[in-house]
């Protein structure tokens, strides 16, 4: 389940409007929208409106105001509204005249739809296993927002802090979904495992291509708001949390389907069974493997598009900063997750196969 973090963030997202977080915006629903004479500031192509709103919340809940919005004719930064339209207004309070201004539009209600829908389809077909599944994803989510980055914010190493609660975590998840067993045992080693190896790899590769973590915008935004943060070490956390879910989805899928062959076969021995798990770990690297690079490859589409239409060289665009921190991020998932399947299989074989077993088929 931890596949669905983008899921969780969107639920997080949720709750946060909900609950008020963003206390400096407020809500509207649009009532009406006006064309204006053109301002005399205005460029050409400009055009003003009047536009009036609702307000949903805030001090002024329930009246309306007008607001000059201007739109100048660029996509990315024009906010075109229609009647009808719940936005997100900023306020300036402190002057004589409240001053209210169209800042974006509002989302938190198809947010809600598609969350409460993801959660009914988990529960509805998983059944106790879903609401456990879905309250182990919030809890994730709230360790890594309310415990890891407030760490990383004050300064504690960021792969340590990754590495160390994301492993506890694991375990915790895997215990509270699956209960503890011989299956759950082999599951957790080879996740853990598999966790570190991405990590040491995320940061011995990292280092040798000297990935800085600032290729972004946003962490040049918050070099500029704190620059005593350990940029190259987030940057190697991010992809260590990245590659986490398809490594625990490995990691379960390997120790149950061993638990299953073993159960159907009791007389199966140790080399056997080690051996039948490899092969079900090889069906799966190929599509997790695909998971892992194709989601890296399908949030990255824009920036590859941009560089295709400038019929940029493929050698210059893989050594940029940017590209090498996605390409280094799905490889060391990959390897992570690929580690994880002879490490989940032999804890599997150890656990399931008893001990006589074991000697006997190591004699052979």
């Amino acid at each position: 389940m931890v596949r669905y973090m983008p899921i969780l963030a969107a639920i997080l997202l949720v709750l946060s409007l909900t609950s008020g977080v963003l206390a400096a915006t407020y809500e509207g629903r649009i009532l009406s929208v006006d064309s204006l004479e053109t301002q005399p500031y205005a460029e050409e192509g400009w055009e003003s409106l009047l536009v009036t709103v609702k307000l949903l919340s805030g001090p002024h809940k329930n009246q309306s105001v007008q607001i000059v919005h201007t739109l100048t004719g660029h996509p990315y930064y024009d906010l075109v509204v229609e009647k009808g339209d719940h936005v997100v207004l900023e306020a300036d309070l402190d002057g004589p005249v409240p001053e209210y201004f169209l800042s974006d539009f509002s989302r938190k209600t198809p947010l809600a739809v598609i969350t409460i829908l993801f959660i009914l389809s988990v529960v509805v077909i998983g059944g106790v296993q879903g609401v456990k599944a879905v309250i182990s994803l919030v809890g994730m989510g709230l360790v890594i927002i309310g415990m890891i980055l407030p760490l990383v914010l004050r300064g504690y190493n960021p792969i340590l802090v990754t590495v160390g609660l994301a492993s506890v975590l694991t375990i915790l998840f895997i215990l509270f979904v699956a209960g503890y067993s011989k299956k759950t045992l082999a599951a957790m080693c080879g996740t853990v495992g598999g966790l570190l190896a991405a990590g040491i790899l995320a940061y011995i590769a990292g280092k040798a291509a000297y990935l800085t973590g600032l290729a972004s915008s946003e962490a040049q935004i918050l070099q500029y708001m704190d620059s005593t943060i350990d940029f190259q070490g987030v940057l190697f956390s991010g992809m260590t949390i990245g590659a986490l879910g398809a490594i625990l989805d490995v990691g379960i899928s390997i120790a149950s389907a061993m638990e299953q062959i073993k159960e159907a076969d009791p007389t199966t021995d140790f080399k056997t069974l080690l051996t039948r798990g490899i092969s079900v770990g090889r069906d799966l690297i190929a599509t997790m493997s695909n998971t892992l690079i194709l989601a890296y490859v399908g949030s990255s589409l824009p920036l590859l598009l941009l560089f295709h239409a400038s019929q940029s060289s493929w050698r210059e665009v893989l050594n940029l900063e940017m590209v090498a921190s996605e390409v280094i991020r799905a490889m060391t998932g990959s390897i992570g997750l690929t580690l994880a399947i002879p490490l989940t299989a032999a804890v599997s074989a150890l656990l399931f196969v008893e001990a006589p077993d074991k000697s006997q088929d190591l004699s052979d």
